[in-house]
């Protein structure tokens, strides 16, 4: 009967005290292997079907319609939204997705501001 590693898991000849393959300590003949601990109570993270909303539409609107340097920020936190969501880092996309609405609402807002200080100035009158 054959002795297997802990580490690699080559099998060895049973008189061996250490790993052929590995070099790693061999348990003793008959010993029962510890392949590590695992909690069999913990719940698994649940798998979320539905990716959180990445705001590239409004962001992309808003690049285009008001000139926003923050709405170019907000494509890149919505971009790595998806991006988290993919590789199935779920808190991450809620934390980029949530950051790419504020982002998407403060260039909004600043973009107002912005487009009212402009007509109330009349710099738009003198072209």
């Amino acid at each position: 009967m054959k002795i297997f590693c802990e580490e690699c898991g080559a099998a060895n000849r049973p008189e061996s005290t250490r790993c052929s393959l590995c070099n790693a300590k061999l348990p003793q003949y008959g010993s029962t292997p510890d392949y590590g601990k695992f909690d069999f109570s913990a719940d698994p993270k649940p798998v979320k079907d539905k990716a959180p909303m990445t705001y590239l539409g409004w962001s992309l609107l808003e690049t285009l319609c008001c000139c926003s340097p923050l709405a170019i920020l907000a494509i890149v936190f919505g971009a790595q939204s998806a991006y988290a969501f993919k590789h199935k880092d779920y808190d991450k996309a809620e934390r980029k997705s949530e950051a790419a609405r504020k982002t998407v609402l403060w260039a909004l807002v600043l973009a107002f501001i912005l487009w009212i200080i402009i007509f109330a100035s009349g710099v738009l009158d003198k072209v």
